[in-house]
């Protein structure tokens, strides 16, 4: 009896990991919280080129947050949902691999990704806002 309790609960453990592999593979959420920003940036076309419009040609950005589009070599972690003026937005944070302390963004978006502004905290470069970020969505940005 204690190798079919074993093996019972085997197999249910192994069901519930491949429904939370699968879970995970599938495309970002809708909901503006739990997202990872390489995988939205990957199936979102409006946070996609609204990010890419708001960061081309701009100095001062290290050169991880210039290629994070096309290069996600960095850490990122899961989004959360804020509140700014009534209106929900989704907040990314992200740093450089091996360098978190010294490199790291904020990314704002609305709920649809088509306003984005950016945060840049590096240490060799200093601090840069990116966009016209309102009173609301620079607490959201954490200043």
């Amino acid at each position: 009896m204690s190798s079919l309790h074993t093996l019972t609960v085997f197999c249910v453990m192994s069901v519930a990991m491949v429904a939370v592999t699968c879970a995970s593979a599938q495309s970002p959420d809708p909901e503006l919280s739990g997202n990872f920003l390489p995988a939205v940036l990957a199936s979102s076309a409006p946070h996609r080129e609204s990010l890419v419009a708001l960061i081309k040609g701009k100095q001062g950005l290290p050169s991880w947050v210039r290629n994070m589009v096309r290069q996600p070599r960095y850490v990122a972690l899961a989004s959360k949902q804020v509140e700014v003026a009534g209106k929900s937005m989704q907040v990314f944070e992200a740093c450089e691999a091996k360098r978190c302390e010294e490199s790291r963004i904020r990314v704002l978006y609305s709920a649809d990704g088509k306003r984005t502004l950016l945060r840049v905290s590096d240490v060799k470069l200093g601090e840069k806002i990116f966009g016209q970020p309102s009173a609301g969505e620079m607490r959201a940005l954490g200043l």
